[in-house]
């Protein structure tokens, strides 16, 4: 049964860069890098007839077959640059694929990519689901991973559609996750309150440097993506050690795009970028959770919780 819900400053614990704490990495890395790679599946004719992209009525061939064709060709490219360079990754997986197609299963667990959920497949949103059916979904999430994913749990998630109810960051704790990556509203990770206190925090993934919002729908070349990519990198690191706030990029690709011949090049020039870089810690986006939650929560909760209270105090005679 639900709890009474949290209004948003008391959920999102804000604490502006500025003033808060210092956030620290293992070995005085200045950010933390890590790799999201998305493989997704998208339902034929999906529960209740959705499209991928609201284009046409299912089945929408179109965009369908991008995401097919990633899992059939374009992730198998993709591995050989991730090979060449050791790149951790996390990934953010429809899970109906670790029973549907084993082969995928069987690549990102020899290569120990650690999964981050993104639904049962990316045409099933959570919004509008019931407290009772999002607790469901979750223990189905957990139980498909323990089963085909040699025992083990899924540490966080990225909403398929990135969608969420009310309930959604209360569940995940609740369910075991660490990590909630919708919350793209920070540098680092955030702690985000829960009704039963279980620890979870934000996980900055991005929609900047991400190959298809900013390729696909914004018409940006390869080149022009990965400069992107270096500038923001490059400003990361300057402002981590000006300030002495370690900080956090994540990098989002999907094989139907990056997984293309005429990308590959690009990639590889991206990965070599950071891996060249000893102030750059290459790592998955739980071990960056696990590393604040040990490290640095309960400092970071206390002084955003020290800020509400000054907020909540200047209110109290406007609202008399």
């Amino acid at each position: 049964m639900a709890a009474a819900p949290l209004r948003n400053n008391e959920r999102l614990m804000y604490a502006p860069m500025a003033t808060r704490p210092r956030v620290t990495l293992p070995g005085g890395a200045s950010v933390a890098f890590w790799h999201a790679p998305n493989v997704e599946h998208y339902d034929f004719i999906p529960p209740g007839g959705a499209s991928p992209q609201g284009r046409v009525s299912a089945p929408d061939l179109q965009h369908y077959m991008h995401r097919d064709a990633g899992n059939r060709v374009g992730l198998w490219r993709m591995l050989r640059v991730v090979d060449e360079f050791e790149m951790p990754s996390t990934v953010s997986l429809s899970l109906s694929l670790l029973e549907e197609q084993p082969e995928v299963r069987d690549a990102m667990f020899s290569r120990d990519w650690e999964i981050m959920s993104h639904g049962i497949s990316n045409l099933r949103p959570l919004y509008g689901m019931s407290y009772e059916d999002e607790s469901a979904f979750y223990e189905l999430s957990q139980l498909l991973s323990e089963t085909y994913y040699g025992g083990r749990r899924i540490p966080g998630m990225l909403g398929p559609k990135i969608s969420g109810t009310d309930n959604t960051t209360d569940l995940l704790a609740d369910h075991g996750f660490t990590y909630f990556a919708d919350w793209i509203h920070d540098e680092q990770p955030r702690p985000l309150r829960t009704t039963s206190e279980n620890r979870i925090v934000s996980m900055p993934y991005s929609f900047m440097l991400n190959d298809v919002p900013i390729i696909m729908a914004r018409s940006f070349s390869g080149r022009e993506f990965i400069d992107l990519a270096k500038a923001q990198i490059d400003r990361t690191l300057r402002d981590a050690e000006r300030d002495g706030q370690a900080r956090v990029v994540c990098f989002a690709t999907h094989p139907f795009l990056s997984g293309q011949p005429w990308f590959a090049r690009y990639l590889a020039e991206i990965f070599a970028y950071v891996r060249a870089d000893e102030r750059i810690w290459c790592t998955t986006a739980g071990r960056i959770a696990d590393h604040f939650i040990e490290n640095h929560y309960d400092e970071q909760a206390a002084f955003a919780e020290e800020i509400r209270l000054e907020h909540a105090a200047r209110e109290e005679p406007l609202r008399a």
